[in-house]
């Protein structure tokens, strides 16, 4: 057995090679060019650019967004590949400084450009910083990414159904969550919110250094004769839960459609009393942003699948050995990863075909280390991963790769191209 793995874990690699051209991990090239699982999906797991970068226009449409301009993007923001992270070993973290509001000085904002659809869903993690600050003396903020459309009424805007429409996340007072909104016939100068609740009907607020996860669906309303019908729709849900329903809605009197998804976060307010009161962070994670609820797996009855596998329970191996790891968690690696060594593991279940995060736990003094992933014993190869140069044997670091998997129960084989490097856990999480 341990031959015929061999002979195909080499002939894995050299495949990979001959498509993949070089190693195209996390480090290099995280999405590979697996398809998604629908034509409608977008999304973005911040695992492709250098850590401790800033995540401009630029940045976003080398994974494939875009939009006509922004704020605060090139000045604050952050691809923390140190700290925090829903999933993979990166996340984006934006900042608000202290006593500043609005996007020109606080938070950043872009509107990303869509596909024109009736319907979208648009999902992500979020974690705010540990001494957060919600204002001074009044407080309001916008949180992460929206959904609009058209020329996105919002700012005190009346939305008349010719001027578009927008729909964003918000805290309130002491971090409680809401939805707001802009649609023909706000009650106010300014758009309505709703308040998120849980099953029992209280009050969400946003928790503090944590991670949460935040969707939204937005429908857009009908239109007949020039007239808006009353049947626009937005539904919230909050880790999984439905906590906000909002119907008989009116967005446009057009053909205007969600086209955006619009990354708009900071404080405010229209004065300094809503500014934080010392300087603050949101981390965004796993960010997407489709037609199809399908498509949103945070959605599905047990959320997405994810499954950590511990190096060292390998079911067959080539030139490793365990060791005692000084890695958080402690128990055992697996280290001495030579060229072409190899561990393999069995009766691995995917139960649903389609885009999968496959992370890896590192540690390395060496450059130039090359992590391989196939199914099959090399019948299937996945492509390959660089190790970085963690700093030693006892620093390591979680690195990624985004891949297509196919349902089933499949064997899994980890190879080295190129070695020097210990491996102390991996795991696939289920992005769509």
């Amino acid at each position: 057995m341990r031959t015929t793995l061999r002979k195909a874990a080499l002939l894995a690699a050299l495949l990979a090679v001959l498509v993949a051209g070089t190693a195209t991990g996390a480090e290099d090239d995280p999405g590979g060019a697996a398809p998604a699982a629908s034509a409608s999906l977008r999304y973005n797991t911040f695992e492709r650019p250098e850590r401790g970068s800033a995540y401009d226009l630029s940045q976003w449409s080398q994974d494939g967004w875009y939009a006509p301009w922004q704020e605060g993007m090139s000045t604050r923001t952050w691809i923390d590949g140190y700290n925090f992270h829903h999933s993979g070993g990166k996340s984006l973290r934006v900042f608000y400084p202290k006593g500043k509001i609005g996007p020109a000085d606080s938070g950043a904002q872009a509107p990303l450009q869509l596909t024109p659809g009736r319907e979208y869903y648009l999902s992500y993690w979020v974690r705010f910083s540990s001494d957060f600050s919600w204002g001074t003396t009044e407080y309001a903020g916008k949180v992460g990414i929206g959904l609009a459309g058209g020329a996105s009424c919002s700012g005190g805007q009346v939305c008349d159904g010719y001027n578009g429409f927008s729909s964003r996340m918000i805290w309130r007072s002491g971090g409680k969550a809401a939805i707001y909104y802009y649609h023909m016939g706000h009650e106010g100068q300014y758009g309505d919110y709703m308040d998120l609740k849980n099953a029992s009907g209280s009050p969400i607020s946003y928790p503090r250094g944590q991670w949460i996860n935040l969707v939204q669906r937005l429908k857009v309303n009908t239109v007949s004769g020039g007239n808006a019908n009353p049947d626009g729709e937005i539904d919230i849900w909050y880790n999984g839960a439905q906590a906000a329903t909002i119907r008989g809605l009116r967005f446009v009197r057009n053909a205007d459609l969600v086209d955006r998804a619009y990354f708009s976060s900071f404080f405010g307010g229209a004065t300094e009393s809503f500014a934080p009161a010392n300087d603050s962070y949101i981390w965004y994670d796993d960010l997407k942003v489709s037609t199809q609820r399908a498509d949103v797996c945070e959605l599905a009855a047990g959320g997405c699948h994810t499954r950590t596998f511990q190096a060292e329970d390998y079911s067959a191996m080539k030139g490793v050995t365990k060791k005692t790891t000084t890695d958080t968690g402690g128990g055992q690696a697996v280290g001495s990863f030579d060229s072409t060594d190899w561990i393999a593991f069995q009766n691995v279940s995917v139960p649903k075909a389609g885009r999968y995060l496959v992370e890896y736990r590192v540690a390395s003094p060496n450059n130039g280390g090359v992590l391989s992933l196939d199914l099959g014993a090399g019948a299937t190869p996945l492509g390959n991963v660089s190790v970085p140069n963690t700093g030693s044997w006892d620093s390591y670091r979680t690195i990624s790769r985004e891949v297509e998997l196919p349902a089933g129960t499949h064997q899994f084989g980890l190879y080295a191209p190129t070695g020097g490097f210990d491996l102390n856990w991996w795991k696939i999480t289920q992005l769509s």
